[in-house]
Order: structure tokens, then C-alpha cells, then sequence
């Protein structure tokens, strides 16, 4: 999975300026096609992250046999210590996507510390 961290730069509807992280995934649509939102808005709540990085390491330590899942609103990622699927829960559960569960690690882990370093420079800014 490629992908790069970024400052989304907006305008609230009372016409303040504000930013956010983003994560920009190459070729999103290969993980489903609401994954890269679903990611993206994770971003709003730095201590779901964290959870979720904290269970993801403990499937791949062997400690947690699967994680029951992720998401923020259209998907649930659910891993072992294998494969993280990607399932749509408005569509009955139909899996989207597999993915690597150490390929979603490292994504998770590395957006992680970038809310975290974000969040320490602009702490009035964001969300």
C-alpha cells in the first residue's frame, strides 16, 4: 500500500479557515471504495487511532487471535493475524477489499504519529 500524509486546508461554513491531516492512498478504490474516508476520518478521533493500533499490534503478536474491527462510518476492517477485511456494513457485511493486516499496521501506525505531531504544533486548529 502506498500512500503520503498531507494538510487538507478548508473553509467552515462561517467562513473560518481551518486544516486537517489527510492521508492520500495511491489507487484507493483497491480497498473499497469508501476505505480512504473511512481512514481519513479517523483523523478527527486520535485516541481511536491509538486503539486501534494498540489491537492491531497484539493480532500481530500472536496475543489477540483477530480484532473484531475498525471503522468510522461505512466500513468495518476486520483483521487476524494474516488479512484485514474490508467490509461494507450498509451492503450486509459483502467484503470490499483484503488486505495484508501488517500492510494496514503500518499505515495505522504511521497516521498515528502524524495526528500526533500535528496535533502538538496546532493545537487550537484542529478538528
Amino acid at each position: 500500500m502506498k500512500y503520503k500524509f498531507n494538510i487538507h486546508k478548508y473553509s467552515t461554513p462561517n467562513g473560518i479557515e481551518k486544516e486537517r491531516p489527510i492521508v492520500d492512498i495511491e489507487n484507493p478504490i483497491q480497498y473499497g471504495w469508501f476505505f480512504y474516508d473511512e481512514i481519513n476520518n479517523l483523523s478527527f478521533n486520535p485516541d481511536y487511532v491509538k486503539e486501534i493500533v494498540s489491537k492491531l499490534e497484539e493480532v500481530l503478536s500472536g496475543k489477540l487471535k483477530n480484532y473484531d474491527g475498525f471503522g468510522y462510518e461505512m466500513y468495518m476492517i476486520e483483521c487476524d493475524k494474516e488479512n484485514a477485511k474490508v467490509k461494507n456494513i450498509f451492503e450486509g457485511g459483502k467484503v470490499d477489499a483484503v488486505i495484508p493486516t501488517a500492510e494496514v499496521y503500518e499505515l495505522m501506525r504511521e497516521w498515528r504519529d502524524y495526528i500526533e505531531k500535528y496535533n502538538q504544533k496546532n493545537p487550537t486548529n484542529y478538528p
